[in-house]
């Protein structure tokens, strides 16, 4: 079965890397380490471009792995929960495999030159989000040790110099020592908001309340109006507070690290996640796109699902991982073109 075939592949060969004539030549010329910078600024997974800044750290991270012999490091921050909008809630679903299969991709060609390989981290910011999204401990738990589970699927087919994990950033500190520097963050991060833009204000409280259930962690929809939009506004307060912990920074942004995320954050590489999407994978579910008698890996928001209402598809029952959300996947028989960066 094709659809099968694609989907094993995607699995099993995600690691799997043939040097070209060009790559052997860049790397007698120029070395390693300038071939694995290249190999990190390929345009075919780079979506956006990235700055001088970011380019110096990334050469920086690669030569302290390279010099002291140790794998290169790579750091994916996340929020570490599934969107509860979605059916797949709260656990892992083929938007998170697409991802994962994509990004071992990226990082292949290190793999087959560079024998202490590479580390790559999921960083879950999963201890923030039941103050900020009133989302249940137990269901960001429940996504936590799918995704682990869905890691430890890949982690079979990956070579010796391959690791991948996900980390979460609460187990960090001791809960004394996150309160109390999230308390005091959270005083600075107030402050701050005085001077910021109204513009940029309506957009992350947009985007707080899409995020929130108010039906969750506790029951919110009791609330008054104020006291609703009180909640609201904390979101993006929260969400900056966290993203500021020192600990956090360290661990992420450390001069050995190469940060990669979906869409442009400072100091890293955007590269999407997968082929086909931006779409942030844990805010988004993934289905396949029959192209041309191929098929392509798409990550779709809750508005793009729901735009495929109206278009021809089916659901296929698949054997492939064993988690409850990948008992079958969608395909549209159709190419999808939405209006953002997506191809």
């Amino acid at each position: 079965m094709k659809i099968l075939n694609h989907l094993k592949n995607r699995l099993q060969n995600c690691s799997e890397y043939n040097l070209t004539e060009n790559d052997n030549l860049l790397i007698e010329n120029e070395g390693l380490e300038s071939f694995i910078f290249h190999q990190l600024m390929n345009k075919s997974y780079r979506k956006w471009s990235v700055d001088n800044d970011a380019q110096k750290h990334i050469k920086q991270a690669i030569h302290l792995n390279f010099k002291d012999d140790k794998p290169i490091e790579f750091t994916f921050p996340f929020g570490g929960y599934k969107l509860w909008r979605l059916a797949s809630y709260p656990e892992v679903d083929w938007a998170e495999f697409f991802t994962i299969s994509y990004y071992s991709r990226y990082v292949s060609p290190i793999l087959k030159v560079y024998k202490p390989g590479v580390n790559f981290t999921f960083s879950s910011d999963d201890v923030i989000i039941e103050r900020m999204d009133n989302i249940p401990k137990e269901d960001t738990d429940a996504y936590f040790r799918s995704f682990q589970k869905l890691i430890f699927e890949f982690s079979k087919h990956y070579p010796d110099n391959m690791k991948m994990n996900i980390t979460r950033v609460g187990d960090l500190y001791s809960q004394k020592e996150f309160e109390n520097e999230l308390a005091e963050n959270v005083e600075k991060v107030k402050n701050h908001y005085i001077n910021e833009g109204e513009e940029r204000k309506k957009k992350m409280l947009k985007t707080s309340k899409l995020n929130i259930k108010f039906k969750g962690a506790e029951d919110w929809t009791k609330l008054s109006k104020e006291e609703q939009q009180a909640k609201i506004a904390m979101g993006p307060i929260y969400h900056d507070a966290h993203c500021s912990l020192s600990k956090r920074r360290d661990f992420v942004r450390g001069k050995n690290k190469v940060v990669l995320f979906t869409t442009p954050i400072s100091n890293a590489i955007a590269i999407g996640t997968s082929k086909s999407s931006i779409t942030k994978f844990w805010t988004g579910t993934g289905i396949l796109e029959k192209r041309n008698g191929d098929y392509k890996d798409r990550i779709l928001s809750p508005q793009q699902i729901k735009a495929l209402e109206k278009l021809e598809k089916e659901a296929l029952k698949i054997d492939l991982i064993p988690l409850k959300n990948f008992n079958k996947i969608t395909i549209v028989k159709e190419k999808l073109n939405f209006s953002n960066k997506s191809k």
